[in-house]
C-alpha cells in the first residue's frame, strides 16, 4: 500500500488531534498524527506513506522533507500542500497504486483523473480507528485448540494431587 495523506485534512478528522489545533498545538497535531500512521503502516505492513503538511516544520524552519521513522514528511513552506500533493501524484511512475487520502475535492478529482485510488479523510480515519483497536492476531485463539472433556479431567486430576 502506498499512501499519499493530505496532513492538516486527516488532522482534523480525528478527534484529540483536531482538539490540538484548536488549543493552537501544531506540533502535538502533527506528532500525533504521524505516531497514528506509524501505527497504522506497522499493522497492515503499508511499503510507503507520504504525508503533506502546508507551511513550514517551525518557524524559521526551512525543511521541506524529512521523515518520521518509515513516513516521509513534506512541507509546503510558501506553497499550498495541495500543489505538493498534486505533483507528487502526476510525476509518480505508477498513479494506479496510490492511494490518496483527502477530502479536498479538486485533489480529489485531480486524483481519480490519474488513476489513483482516492479515500475521504474520514472514511480513513475510521479505518485507522478500527486497525488499531483490534487484537493482534496472534492473542486470538483457535476455536479447534479447546481441550476436550477428557483432556481437562486429566489436568484437573493432575493439578489435584499437586504433580
Amino acid at each position: 500500500m502506498h499512501l499519499v495523506v493530505d496532513g492538516f485534512n486527516l488532522i482534523y478528522k480525528i478527534p484529540e488531534l483536531e482538539e490540538y489545533m484548536y488549543a493552537n498545538r501544531l506540533r502535538d497535531a502533527r506528532v500525533g498524527l504521524l505516531r497514528i500512521l506509524e501505527s497504522y503502516s506497522q499493522k497492515l505492513k503499508s511499503s510507503k506513506v507520504h504525508v503533506f503538511f502546508d507551511g513550514k516544520k517551525e518557524k524559521g524552519n526551512e525543511t521541506r522533507e524529512d521523515s518520521y521513522g518509515k513516513i516521509h514528511v513534506y512541507f509546503s513552506q510558501d506553497q499550498k500542500a495541495d500543489d505538493l500533493i498534486k505533483d507528487y501524484i502526476k510525476y509518480s511512475p505508477r498513479p494506479g497504486d496510490l492511494y490518496v487520502v483527502t477530502s479536498d475535492q479538486e485533489i480529489l478529482a485531480f486524483a481519480k483523473r490519474l488513476g489513483t485510488k482516492p479515500i475521504l479523510s474520514e472514511e480513513f480515519a475510521k479505518k485507522i480507528e478500527l486497525a488499531l483497536a483490534e487484537k493482534p492476531q496472534a492473542e486470538e485463539k483457535d476455536p479447534k485448540e479447546k481441550l476436550s472433556p477428557g483432556e481437562i479431567l486429566y489436568w484437573k486430576e493432575l493439578f489435584k494431587k499437586g504433580k
